[in-house]
């Protein structure tokens, strides 16, 4: 069975994205421990990547403030994205500071942890603020 790329997108994995990545645009990219704030690095770039991977479809997709406190304590982070509609590169030192609101959210991403807590995030759009990388992936 043929998926469509939107269902490809869809159901798109962390571990997915980071092969792709790795095996189409930066040959020398490595996954950090799990307890590291970042997903992965390249030596070669000097550069820091943190993957998500949505199965919904936002036009503006949430960062928390801590989230983006750290990547700016980094250097050169890229935040990238898939959601169904495609894979969308943010460059942390390229983009402005989002506006904050609080929210009640999940305390994790984690479905059975279902406790909600306040947290302080932003919304960073795919058309103002990221380069679409799909083409350069799929």
């Amino acid at each position: 069975m043929i998926l469509s790329k939107r269902e490809y997108l869809t159901n798109l994995k962390e571990e997915d994205l980071f092969n792709l990545l790795k095996t189409k645009l930066i040959p020398d990219l490595q996954k950090t421990d799990q307890f590291n704030s970042i997903d992965a690095f390249s030596l070669e770039r000097k550069k820091f990547y943190e993957l998500k991977c949505r199965r919904v479809d936002y036009i503006d997709l949430l960062i928390e403030k801590l989230k983006w406190d750290n990547f700016k304590n980094k250097g050169h982070v890229y935040y990238i994205n898939s959601t169904p509609r495609g894979i969308y590169s943010f460059n942390i030192k390229k983009i402005n500071e989002p506006d904050w609101e609080i929210n009640l959210m999940p305390r994790t991403t984690h479905f059975q942890d279902t406790e909600k807590i306040e947290k302080i995030v932003g919304y960073l759009n795919i058309y103002r603020d990221a380069y679409d990388i799909t083409n350069l992936l799929t």
